[in-house]
């Protein structure tokens, strides 16, 4: 089991159109073979001193059964789509794959 956890950083005023694709296409990703969860999250301000907010900015919060299975869901046809249908609007992706040592 893999847990990922995808930084998008958007282009400035372009989070919420990202983040309706990302809701838009989440049925679609939960319905992959050997996804357990895939979740996009926002910042919440929270009032704590050491929190950091990005306006926008969103993160994917995903677990595959495999990284054989994560690197099928970057191949897919409904990801590819998402990829080239919010292209412009994303600066950055950053990605971390973290496993239970």
């Amino acid at each position: 089991m893999i847990d990922v956890v995808v930084e998008i950083a958007c282009q400035p005023g372009r989070r919420q159109q990202v983040l309706d694709a990302v809701l838009a296409n989440q049925a679609r990703v939960q319905a992959e073979v050997g996804c357990v969860a895939y979740r996009p999250l926002v910042d919440v301000a929270a009032g704590l001193p050491e929190q950091q907010q990005d306006g926008d900015g969103l993160v994917v919060l995903e677990q595959w059964q495999s990284l054989k299975h994560r690197q099928a869901h970057l191949a897919s046809p409904h990801m590819l789509d998402f990829q080239r249908d919010t292209g412009e609007w994303i600066q950055q992706v950053r990605l971390r794959v973290l496993a239970s040592p």
